[in-house]
């Protein structure tokens, strides 16, 4: 029930600072899991993507931002969980095709943290692992704007379009490595920038 009652206020609020025009819309099935994947350029862009259809999500967060109980609270109420950005996470990870399983998609980044547009800093080959465990697709995903509501030293939100431009789900072979996944992954998310 909460979920829906923070898409609600997400979605009157986007309208506000940041509309956004999302292509590709057709690419998210309707049922299933999948992990939603994408480049990552602001903290708006986890709450972006919850936009992009109306299901359920679960999201990965850095553990650091459950530090504070209240805030804590409200992730784990929307379906966050705490992944470590520097080791293995393995609670992570079973938690992650513990959704997986029960159905729910999961948005996650590759980089683990906010990087740029052209490259990615670091690629974490964790979710092609997931995504191997589960057998369930990844889908593509490439942001463009939501950098520009909320700059640097910025004390409020500006008003700018933003850009989501989806991909078509990429399966794997069985024995495809799980960097060679990771990089596959990695290229579809990139290539969408053309298409923005």
């Amino acid at each position: 029930m909460f979920y829906w009652f923070a898409y609600g206020v997400i979605f009157i609020l986007s309208k506000i600072f940041c509309p956004c025009r999302f292509g590709g819309k057709e690419n998210i099935p309707q049922r299933g899991s999948f992990i939603l994947v994408s480049n990552h350029i602001s903290n708006l862009d986890p709450l972006i993507l919850g936009l992009s259809c109306g299901r359920k999500f679960g999201y990965v967060a850095k553990d650091s931002l459950f530090k504070n109980k209240f805030f804590a609270f409200v992730l784990y109420l929307v379906g966050t969980f705490p992944i470590k950005r520097d080791s293995s996470d393995v609670g992570a990870i079973k938690e992650a095709l513990k959704r997986l399983e029960r159905g729910t998609p999961v948005i996650m980044f590759p980089e683990g943290t906010r990087g740029g547009y052209a490259r990615f800093k670091k690629v974490h080959p964790g979710i092609a692992l997931i995504a191997s465990k589960a057998k369930v697709p990844v889908i593509p995903a490439y942001i463009e704007g939501s950098d520009q509501v909320l700059p640097p030293g910025a004390k409020w939100p500006q008003r700018k379009l933003v850009k989501v431009t989806i991909g078509a789900p990429l399966t794997f072979p069985e024995n495809q490595s799980y960097p060679e996944m990771a990089n596959q992954i990695i290229q579809d998310v990139l290539a969408l920038n053309k298409k923005v």
